[in-house]
């Protein structure tokens, strides 16, 4: 039993001291060195991701910030969320508009008539309570980013209609 004992201990040290003096071969050839070339892969945003993020930032503003001063952001066309041809639009949960920069005539208005009311603004209201997303028109091909503020009001990114964009 010694014999076995001794035999596998002496085994193990050839191996080992192998690995250490480098006579394994994959140390050799490790090719993970800092000369290779390396590939940057650009990766350009679809539409629907510009306004996601359009949407999130929008939403940690609010979150962040006095609700006043954030809806007059919201609805100042030379402001942080009127950009890049995009805009945020708010809504109370009565579909009350809250702030839009383009349309200002409109803030006030109410968007859902009832309960009932299957349009645009109740749809996107009701997605914006089960925790937001993409929200597409499938008549006009057009889309919005939805997301809920604080369970009082709610947001969406869209294209701005006066640079003819998907809105």
């Amino acid at each position: 039993m010694k014999k076995q004992g001794f035999f596998l201990l002496f085994i193990a040290l050839i191996l080992t001291c192998g690995v250490v003096t480098g006579d394994n071969q994959s140390v050799e050839d490790n090719s993970t060195g800092t000369d290779q070339d390396v590939e940057v892969i650009s990766y350009e945003l679809s539409l629907q991701e510009k306004l996601m993020n359009h949407a999130l930032r929008a939403r940690s503003f609010a979150l962040e910030n006095d609700k006043n001063a954030v809806l007059a952001e919201f609805s100042n066309p030379s402001g942080l969320f009127c950009s890049d041809g995009m805009i945020i639009s708010a809504y109370d949960d009565n579909g009350i508009l809250l702030a839009d920069c383009a349309r200002h005539g409109d803030i006030g208005s109410r968007f859902i008539s009832d309960d009932h009311d299957s349009g645009q603004v109740r749809l996107m209201r009701d997605l914006s309570t089960t925790g937001g997303g993409l929200f597409t028109d499938a008549a006009s091909g057009k889309f919005w980013f939805v997301a809920d503020v604080d369970g009082s009001w709610w947001i969406c990114a869209g294209f701005n209609p006066d640079n003819n964009g998907p809105a």
